[in-house]
Parts: structure tokens; C-alpha cells; sequence
């Protein structure tokens, strides 16, 4: 059976058994910069990214709700926007009738001055 390859996240046996843990090193996430390991089943340390969204996870919420509340009034205006347009179309389409538009050689016909 070929020998695995030695990668930068993993430790030699020999440390690994002097801790007396299995061989599992700590890595940064990529995420929140806190350092976990390499499994992701245990945080090491804490990163300030990780605290200021642990805080802000509240008005992340706050904000997805006034978010749906405000898509809510734009639908209500986009469809009161639509109403008016129809209404519109419909009082200007007689009034275009009656204003005739004036062709070439039907308008005022310009008399000689002699």
C-alpha cells in the first residue's frame, strides 16, 4: 500500500502521540478567521469576526423582516402604478381621436400675395 503524503495541516505521529491526542492540527476558518480544528469539531480560539457576528445576529433577523415588509409596499405600488396606466391609456385614446393629426398638404394652405 503506497505511504499517504504529509500535507501542512497534519502532524507527524510522534507529536501527536507525545500530546496525547490524535493527530488533528488547528486551522484558521476561512469564514471568521477563529482558529478550529482541522475536523471543525473543536474551537481553539475565538476570533473578533467570530464575536461581531455572533452580536449582530439579531439584526440580521430585524432586517430580513422590515426587508419583506418593504418588498410588500413596492408590490402594492407596482400595482397601483399598473392601475393608473390602464386608466391612463384608457381616457387618452378618444381624446387622440378627436385631435386628428394633420397630414402633409391638408394643413392651412398659404395664399399667393399677389
Amino acid at each position: 500500500m503506497p505511504r499517504k503524503k504529509r500535507t501542512e495541516t497534519t502532524q507527524p505521529a510522534s507529536v501527536a502521540s507525545s500530546q496525547g491526542s490524535p493527530a488533528v492540527s488547528r486551522i484558521h476558518c476561512p469564514a471568521c478567521k477563529s482558529e478550529i480544528s482541522a475536523d471543525g469539531a473543536t474551537l481553539h480560539a475565538r476570533s473578533k469576526n467570530l464575536e461581531d457576528l455572533l452580536e449582530n445576529e439579531a439584526d440580521s433577523e430585524k432586517l430580513a423582516k422590515a426587508l419583506e415588509g418593504l418588498e410588500e409596499q413596492l408590490e402594492a405600488t407596482r400595482k397601483e402604478l399598473a392601475a393608473e396606466r390602464v386608466k391612463t391609456a384608457v381616457q387618452t385614446k378618444p381624446e387622440a381621436k378627436e385631435h386628428a393629426t394633420v397630414g402633409q398638404g391638408q394643413g392651412k394652405q398659404r395664399g399667393s400675395w399677389w
